[in-house]
């Protein structure tokens, strides 16, 4: 069966592809991932033993302010507007540095 949104002639990208690069802010392992539909970088708390949590999402990266949205429920692991601060810079600049070698 094939839900109405899932094309079937659709190759999903290799996740070699799509990985953006890991970053740890404090005690928090952050996994960046790109979304191609979307054009944003998913971000992803992970840790050993446990199961991947949706922690946000950076958006408008091709502009010049792209902005990190942090899942409301998520936001406790980011106490402080400093770590918040330094994982949207984090995030960012490991965009910036796998698109410049995805383009070469």
């Amino acid at each position: 069966m094939h839900y109405p949104s899932v094309r079937p002639d659709r190759t999903s990208p290799a996740p070699e592809d799509i990985e953006v690069g890991l970053t740890v802010v404090g005690d928090v392992r952050v996994r960046c991932l790109f979304d191609p539909d979307w054009g944003s970088v998913i971000c992803l708390r992970i840790a050993p033993g446990e199961l991947a949590q949706y922690l946000g999402v950076v958006a408008g990266i091709e502009t010049d302010g792209p902005n990190l949205y942090l899942a409301e429920a998520q936001r406790w692991r980011l106490p402080t507007p400093e770590h918040r601060q330094t994982l949207r810079r984090n995030v960012i600049d490991l965009y910036r540095r796998w698109r410049e070698q995805m383009t070469g």
